[in-house]
């Protein structure tokens, strides 16, 4: 989903995740099929390389749009999952960070850009990480 660069936003990404994995055991929204893995490669990539800014490609319909966009449609029905595992707040810090689309991965990317060094990129963001 993104590259977090605190301990705060892994666990808030871990608990968005958990809320997700519980509505789909529980709602059951669609069945997964074969063919949906076919786009998990392209989706993965997407999501660690650009973050927020990525494309989501949807298995069932494939079609495309911002992976921001779909986390924020999607957390409206996270609500009753993260409110029984009690993690609204990590769920509502999760829906601010997808509206606001600066996430780390964002962070990163303007750090190499700057730089344009792999040694200063990983010092500052190992930095972040550290603080």
């Amino acid at each position: 989903m993104d590259t977090p660069l605190t301990v705060g936003r892994a666990c808030d990404i871990a608990a968005y995740i958990q809320a997700l994995a519980r509505y789909l055991l529980l709602s059951r929204p669609f069945m997964p099929q074969e063919d949906d893995y076919l786009v998990y490669t392209f989706n993965r990539f997407q999501a660690c390389r650009f973050g927020l800014e990525g494309e989501y490609v949807h298995p069932n319909e494939l079609t495309r749009r911002p992976i921001a966009d779909h986390i924020i449609s999607i957390c409206d029905a996270l609500v009753p999952h993260a409110e029984a595992l009690g993690s609204l707040d990590a769920l509502a810090n999760i829906r601010a960070l997808a509206q606001s689309r600066n996430g780390d991965a964002q962070h990163v990317r303007q750090i190499e850009s700057t730089t344009r060094s792999l040694r200063e990129t990983v010092r500052q963001t190992c930095d972040s990480w550290a603080s």
